[in-house]
């Protein structure tokens, strides 16, 4: 077992020694075959690991229930000085916030505002789009929270 595939195989395989019964002055001699986990026991173990991951899985923390965020409209293309709309329709009274990253990163425009959903579930929001907006294809992303559920919707937008 002098090559690599033979130390390695080495590290997983137990040889049988027969240690304390050879005659004195003796080596300790070898059965001739190593033993090895069987295939039977490696399944037993490998079925067992992934039976505790599902349980970790199930018992790890509370998640919030989802919260259903429909787009209705939105202005695209935009072009760079004109005003672009997002409209969503998601549970009555949820808080929503709206994120829309260009190249120069998220947006600051005045419009871009936490707002509340109406009583129909509705939001809007208009925001400038700047003079000197990079022409492409940007990233929104909306978030409505309600009572510990939270939703979110990814989109986008063509400025242009």
């Amino acid at each position: 077992m002098g090559t690599a595939w033979g130390t390695l195989a080495g590290r997983f395989l137990v040889s049988y020694h027969t240690r304390g019964m050879e005659p004195a002055g003796s080596a300790p001699r070898r059965s001739g075959r190593p033993s090895h986990f069987s295939c039977s026991s490696v399944t037993r173990l490998l079925a067992l690991s992934l039976t505790f991951c599902l349980v970790g899985l199930q018992l790890g923390p509370a998640r919030a229930a989802d919260l259903l965020i429909t787009l209705i409209s939105l202005t695209s293309p935009a072009a760079p000085f004109t005003d672009a709309t997002l409209t969503i329709s998601t549970t009555p009274g949820a808080s929503c916030s709206i994120v829309v990253r260009y190249k120069s990163g998220p947006s600051r425009a005045k419009g871009l505002i936490p707002k509340v959903a109406s009583g129909s579930g509705r939001v809007s929001w208009t925001w400038r789009v700047g003079f000197n907006t990079t022409p492409g294809r940007w990233p929104i992303v909306v978030t409505c929270d309600k009572g510990g559920d939270h939703g979110e919707l990814r989109t986008a937008f063509e400025v242009g």
